[in-house]
This record gives C-alpha cells, structure tokens and sequence, in this order.
C-alpha cells in the first residue's frame, strides 16, 4: 500500500450489523483497516446517543474540522446516521431522514473516497454518490431489489454514471444488475476466515436461510433418509425472519437430533460448522451466501442443488458435490457415499478451500481498485467548472418589453431563465434576441393540453395546443425539448395518475415556486431521493417576480445535458446585481 485513505462507507441496514449486507460492510472495514487505511462507515442505528454523537461530529465536519468524521488508521469508526425502527421482529430503517446529515459529511469529510452498498435500496445512496468528491464505488447484495428499482431509471443511470467501481457480489447479481443498468462489473463473492476447526469425521450441517420453507423441508428430509449412526449429529440453519418456523418443519421423528442454530452473524456460521463435516445447501440461493463462504475456507464438503449459481461457483466432484434439485435419493445417496469415503471429503475439502477467498485478499482487490480509480482522476483533473444561477419558468405578460425584461433577469442574479408563455416560442425569442451575451434564454412553451398545461423547454418552433397530454409531450421530445411539469399553485398540471401512466415522457417536475418557503427543501430532498428530476421557476410575469426562487446547477449543453445537470442541482435564492445601463446602451445602438 502507498498511502493511507480516508474511505467512507455507507451502509443502508441497522448497525450493529444484523444481516448479510453489514455483516459484509463490518468485515470489509476491518480488513481495509488492517491495512492502514482511515475507514468510517456510516449506518442507521436505535441509540439516541450513538445518533446525537454522529450528529456533533458532522457539525463540526461542516464547520470546517473534516478530521472529526474520519478514524484513526487501523481501526474502523462507526458514525450512526438515521433511525431504524422495529418493525414487528425486525429492524426497518427510514430511508430519508439520515439524508440531510450524510449529504453533509460526505460533501465535507475529505474522503478519498465513498462506497455506497446496496445503492437501490430505500436509502439515500444516489443522493450521497451524487455529493462525493473523490472516488465513488458501489456494491450491489442482491438481484431482487435491482428489478424492482428499475422504474428509477433516468436517475439512477445519472447517479451511476459517474462510479468510478462497480462491484457485484456474485455473477447472478452481476446479471442481473447489468440487465438493467449496463457497464462492467468486478465480482468479488463473500470472503472468510480460516478460523473453524479442521472438519470432525462426522456430522452434517444443513444451511436453508431463504424465505422458502420448501428448501429446509427438502433439506430435512434428505437428512431424514440418513441412518443416525452414519450421519451423526445435524445442526440446522434457517431463515433469520421467523425462526420460531423452523422448530415447526422438522419431524418428531428427528427433534432430538438436529440442533437449530440462529443467524446471528460470523459467530453463529462457525458454531453450525464446528460439528459438521457435510455441508447441504437447500437451495441456489445459500450457494453464493457467507456461510458457505466460511464453509469452503473451512474444508467442509459441500453438496448443493444443480443451478446457473452452483455452475458458477462449484464443480462437481472437484470442490463440491452437486445434485439434481428436490430428489431425495440422490441427495441421500451421495451424501452416503461421501460419509463412507474419507479420503474423498478431504479432497474435495482441500480443493475447496483453494477456491475460496479471504476477507483480506478482499481488501487488496478493493485498495487496488480505488488506487488506478484515484490516478484516472489524477490524469483527468480539469478546474473546477462553474456553477450558473437560473430561473427555469418565467412567463412574460402580452406586450412586455423584451429589452427591458431580459436586462431585469441579469440585474435579478440569473445566468440562465427559461421563457415559457402560453402564445408560443415567439416571446423567448425575443428576449433572447434583446439579452445580454452572459445571460442564456431557454426557448419554451406553455401548452394548454387536454388533460391539463405542460411547459416545454429547448423548443424550436411552436407545438400545438389542445392535444392530449402523450401526443403534446411526444411533440415536445420531437424536436429534442424537454418536457416539464408545471407548479400546481401556478397552473393546472395532468391529473397524477395519467402522469404515472405515462412517467417515461416526464423530464423533470417543478416542485419549488416562490410560495413554498423554507419548508420545500426537505420536500425537494425526499422527491430527489425518490426519482425525481426536481424544476424550479418563478413563474413572473414582470420584472419584478423574476429570481424569487432560481437552482444552482453546472452548466449544459443541450436539453438532455440540462436534464442531467438539473438532477445534481441545488435549491437557491439569486443574488442581485446591479443595472448594467452602460451595456444596455450598446445593446440598443
């Protein structure tokens, strides 16, 4: 290693850890830490102390002391952002209100570098990769989640693209995470420890975690089939969500015989192996899990069903045993005949454990990674890029002097103002024509649509009125404009549920208007983390409203390039200038 860095990492579950995905940021950080580096993770916890500590660390983070976020190197810090709350058995977390705190410190901790896991989960990972300054990386868990978040996708393409490292657990989650967002991947699968006793000659573990019963019950009986003196004793691992389940699926006839096991982390997964040499996996979804991550590191035989997950993960007869799924004898029949071969589970043992992988060979891939990531910023550096100023609706009165009014959008503190009057683009192109070379006219529409009014940016010619809302939106993108949803307090949008019926032909929504005071920020924050491209405008018909609510954003090129620009926006209050007469004059001669 060449340096010590400042590395962030966001966890979107409880802490302490109680699931696979802070089981995994835990095992991570500590590894990172071993080597050198100054890791604090960031997860929502229930301790009003651990809270309220978190928070004075960030305020003085804000405050120009990025050093109180950031731990010593060696020793990982935990920072408690967000509550979670006990949802029946278990832990649920708030997705918004640790938002506001994690934007903060991650904008002004001074990492090298933020990992975000799980980023599509209800948490505020787009919005932290978003504020990151230095290296951004993420690791994707689970499959299920990314089909579900799918309906997110212009934001979350945004918020991706700029990832420096993409990192999926295993190549199903790989797949499934490129069916829908694209790029490239690096699989890294759940690392272990080489901390479980070499393997008894006897006993079999049984690892059923999913919410399907149908694989514990399959597991048991198989085990069932087994002759006691063969098999000896069973320890059994089931779903964490109901264990009181568990004790209900096995038979009388095996209660005596199989002790259950709770999923309570590291610690629980050794325990279940200590006593077992034969490990049976109920279903594919266990094979690319972190027990039998720690079973393989650990020398135990693994017998798992045939699936796409054990093709890639296991080779029959060489690392592991593999069996048609949900047939009995087979199962039976090979796990017999491994009982009775010794010298066939050490094989296969040995073999497995070369497979395998350590959470410190994790950590090398993961410190390598952010290094050629950290020297491909290194070589692109540019400066700083300016920041404009705009007002995104205005919608001058019929016989407003266009001179006059685009000299009162400069002296208002705007760089930029999106013109949109109901008459058509005739208007914007006059106060375009009359406007100051530093100040940059959008060229809109207010469009009176059947099912309500729709405002078009980036428009080069006038779209027709009376049309429904899917015809005057496709008109609006025909002539490669942006459509934006209107402010309901200033006009009369689409009723919500054709909007939702037709979200794919929405660009952005203006939910900030002069009206809304203070208290739209923490909406805007919300309806951002939830998808949405989030507009702002005025809606002035003089000079005189012009300004009362403007975003701060880079600038764009075209209206895509300002959609993009606009989801990483901020909610602003323009500056005032001062008239600038003597540019006015030149303008008119």
């Amino acid at each position: 290693m060449s340096a010590s860095l400042a590395i962030a990492i966001v966890c979107p579950t409880a802490w302490p850890p109680g699931d696979d995905i802070a089981w995994r940021v835990h095992e991570e950080g500590q590894a990172l830490a071993r080597r050198g580096h100054r890791v604090t993770i960031f997860a929502p916890g229930t301790r009003a102390d651990d809270l309220r500590a978190a928070h004075a660390r960030i305020m003085r983070a804000e405050d120009g002391q990025p050093a109180a976020l950031l731990a010593a190197p060696g020793t990982p810090r935990v920072l408690i952002v967000g509550r979670a709350r006990r949802t029946g058995s278990r832990l649920g977390v708030s997705p918004f209100d640790a938002a506001s705190q994690l934007e903060v410190a991650i904008s002004h901790g001074g990492f090298d570098v933020v990992h975000v896991h799980e980023p599509l989960t209800p948490s505020p990972g787009l919005s932290v990769l978003r504020r990151a300054t230095g290296v951004t990386a993420t690791t994707f868990h689970r499959p299920d989640p990314i089909t579900g978040a799918a309906f997110l996708g212009p934001l979350v393409h945004r918020a991706l693209a700029r990832v420096d490292v993409r990192i999926a657990t295993s190549p199903t989650v790989e797949r499934a995470v490129t069916q829908i967002l694209g790029g490239d991947f690096l699989v890294q699968p759940w690392g272990a420890h080489p901390t479980v006793p070499h393997p008894p000659e006897i006993g079999i573990a049984i690892v059923a975690r999913g919410r399907d019963r149908a694989a514990l019950r399959f597991a048991i009986a198989v085990a069932r089939l087994l002759p006691r003196e063969l098999r000896g004793p069973i320890a059994l691992m089931g779903p964490r969500e109901a264990p009181w389940r568990i004790r209900t699926a096995i038979p009388k006839a095996l209660r005596e015989d199989i002790e259950i096991i709770p999923d309570t982390g590291p610690a629980s997964w050794h325990r279940l192996l200590e006593s077992a040499s034969i490990v049976l996996l109920g279903a594919p979804g266990d094979i690319d899990g972190p027990v039998t991550a720690q079973a393989m590191a650990a020398a135990r035989v693994i017998v798992a069903p045939r699936s796409p997950e054990a093709d890639e993960r296991l080779v029959d007869g060489i690392n592991a045993i593999v069996v048609a799924p949900f047939v009995r004898e087979p199962w039976a029949e090979a796990i017999t005949d491994l009982i009775g071969d010794p010298d066939k589970r050490t094989a296969l043992g040995h073999a497995a454990v070369a497979s395998s992988i350590s959470w410190d060979e994790i950590a090398d891939t993961l410190e390598q990674a952010y290094l050629d990531a950290l020297a491909r910023h290194e070589q692109g550096t540019a400066p700083t890029e300016a920041r404009v100023v705009g007002d995104l609706r205005v919608r001058p009165a019929s016989g407003t002097d266009p001179a006059r009014f685009a000299a009162a959008c400069w002296e208002a503190g705007l760089d930029v103002v999106a013109v949109a009057s109901p008459g058509g683009v005739g208007a914007a192109n006059a106060i375009a024509a009359a406007a100051p070379p530093e100040l940059t006219v959008i060229l809109g529409q207010e469009i009176a649509s059947t099912d309500g009014i729709v405002i078009g940016l980036f428009l080069t010619e006038d779209v027709p009125t009376g049309r429904g809302f899917p015809e005057t939106a496709n008109q609006i993108h025909a002539q490669g404009g942006v459509v934006v949803i209107p402010h309901p307090s200033t006009s009369q949008p689409p009723p919500p549920e054709l909007l939702r019926t037709h979200a794919r032909l929405v660009d952005c929504i203006e939910l900030a208007n002069p009206a809304g005071g203070p208290t739209q920020r923490p909406v805007l924050r919300t309806a951002r983390q939830l998808g949405l491209v989030i507009s702002a405008g005025s809606a002035a018909t003089g000079p005189e409203g012009l300004g009362a609510v403007g975003v701060e954003m880079r600038p764009f090129r075209d209206g895509r390039d300002f959609v993009d620009a606009l989801a990483e926006s901020e909610l602003v209050r323009p500056r005032r200038r001062r008239a600038r007469r003597a540019r006015g004059a030149r303008r008119s001669s």
